[in-house]
């Protein structure tokens, strides 16, 4: 195995906030006196496969872009003994927060690279697909479809989660959806559900406020439907991590769980849109799958 580095650098992530910050990041790369071999990417879903390649002659494989970056570098080593680098460079930058990888500040996140301390951690998977910090349904799914298909403000990114959340707290419907576990049932008209690996969605709500990343178990959300005008009220709420003690709110943990809806779900992967068919579909932890470079 190599002991450089191999960097992939997705230009896309964080609506061009990657592209601008990379001259900065190979710079201080090169002063640290890193040995590495950068891989530029601005097509979708291409850095899985950079990354599948590349595990065969690094030991490290670096992810520099946002959680969807880090989402298509992870799925690549998956089953390999490479571990995975983070140097932030995306919007929301959920994922980090659960290493404590600082998501402005490239120079630390260098510095935690070059030290190595590393953390194995568990993964969700949905069929084929591999995710590190969480899949949710309904509203959050409908938010990541408004972004990532419908809306690019360049220099607004950080707010465009914000704004999308509150449209969709306006016009999202609310739908009848059952969520099976090994040990419990659920079935409600909910408004959203989600399979949290990590604690933050959508870069600073903390939906999922005890999720452990490495405690073999998904923090299940289930938030019930709410009136529009309840559902803006309630963001800053969510944002702080405490709707816990709403009413309408059911947080409970499981390996595995199926949901199941009459219609297809909105949806996402790690903050990517995907639409869940109508049926019902499952997801389950894989312990401790991955390691990862952390602070």
């Amino acid at each position: 195995m190599s002991d450089e580095y191999f960097v992939i650098v997705n230009l896309l992530a964080g609506r061009g906030r990657c592209r601008r910050l990379w001259p900065q990041i190979e710079a201080l790369l090169k002063k640290k006196k890193l040995r590495f071999r950068a891989v530029l990417t601005e097509a979708p879903g291409a850095a899985t496969e950079i990354a599948r390649k590349a595990s065969r002659d690094f030991s490290v494989v670096v992810a520099v872009g946002g959680d969807g970056t880090i989402h298509e570098v992870a799925g690549g080593l998956i089953g390999t003994q490479t571990k995975l680098g983070i140097i932030p460079a995306g919007t929301g930058n959920d994922f980090v927060k659960m290493l404590k990888i600082p998501a402005l500040d490239p120079t630390t996140a260098i510095e935690v690279l070059q030290a190595q301390r590393t953390r194995r951690v568990d993964v969700g998977r949905y069929q084929e697909r591999y995710f590190v910090n969480g899949l949710g349904v309904g509203l959050d799914g409908a938010v990541a479809w408004r972004i990532f298909r419908r809306w690019n403000w360049p220099g607004l990114a950080h707010w465009t989660y914000l704004y999308a959340a509150v449209y969709e707290a306006l016009c999202y419907r609310s739908g009848e959806i059952e969520i099976r576990s090994s040990e419990w049932i659920y079935r409600d008209k909910l408004m959203m559900v989600g399979a949290s690996n990590g604690r933050f969605h959508g870069g600073d709500f903390l939906l999922a406020p005890h999720a452990e990343i490495d405690d073999g178990l998904f923090d299940v959300y289930m938030i019930s439907e709410m009136t529009p005008l309840r559902r803006l009220r309630k963001i800053p709420v969510v944002r702080r991590g405490e709707h816990v003690g709403l009413p309408e709110v059911q947080i409970k943990r499981a390996s595995w769980l199926e949901i199941v809806s009459e219609r297809p779900l909105l949806g996402h992967l790690d903050g990517e849109p995907l639409e869940f068919p109508a049926g019902g579909f499952r997801v389950e932890i894989v312990p401790q799958a991955l390691e990862v470079i952390s602070a």
